[in-house]
């Protein structure tokens, strides 16, 4: 790729990101392609991963849509860490060019169904704490051919924008 057209690409991923007044925002449809395209882009080398990270910190109102009661507070607080820092960057690692997606109701969780079985356990001890009707995705970047390699959880379209909450079970503890 020439330099000219990687500096618009990150332009306009940077104006993709920089939109909503400076909350950022990922311009995916919130469906399972939405999401396969979104991850798909963040494994690209020249994405902003760590921009596109940052873009799916919760907001208050998605705490609220995806938890219930008590346990929103309670997993923005203890998320708190996690956004504040640098430490937080979705990214393959080298070699990892190929992408698996999962994905499962709220509903499917709390009944710990067949399409749950993908889901780390620690879904099973805080299902109840999620909010009816919103589908969560997990999904790894692997190797050609394998099926390990770099998963995160979590992943979430709420209030009209996709958000992460990794391993809300820990967050719930």
């Amino acid at each position: 790729m020439n330099r000219p057209l990687t500096l618009v690409i990150s332009l306009v991923v940077g104006a993709t990101l920089l939109a909503c007044g400076g909350s950022a925002k990922l311009d995916y449809p919130g469906t399972e392609e939405g999401a396969r395209a979104l991850l798909t882009d963040l494994m690209k080398p020249d994405a902003d991963r760590a921009a596109m990270t940052k873009a799916l910190e919760p907001t208050d109102a998605q705490y609220k849509a995806y938890f219930v009661g008590d346990a929103a507070a309670k997993a923005q607080e203890t998320y708190k860490g996690l956004w504040g820092g640098a430490n937080m960057v979705i990214a393959p690692k080298d070699g990892q060019t190929e992408l698996l997606l999962e994905s499962a109701t709220t509903e499917d969780l709390q009944a710990w169904n067949d399409k749950a079985g993908p889901f780390p356990g620690g879904y099973k001890d805080v299902a109840a704490q999620l909010k009816p009707g919103v589908t969560v995705y997990r999904f790894k970047f692997v190797k050609p051919g394998e099926t390990l390699g770099m998963a995160f959880d979590g992943l979430a379209f709420v209030e009209g924008r996709w958000a992460i909450f990794p391993k809300p079970w820990r967050a719930l503890r």
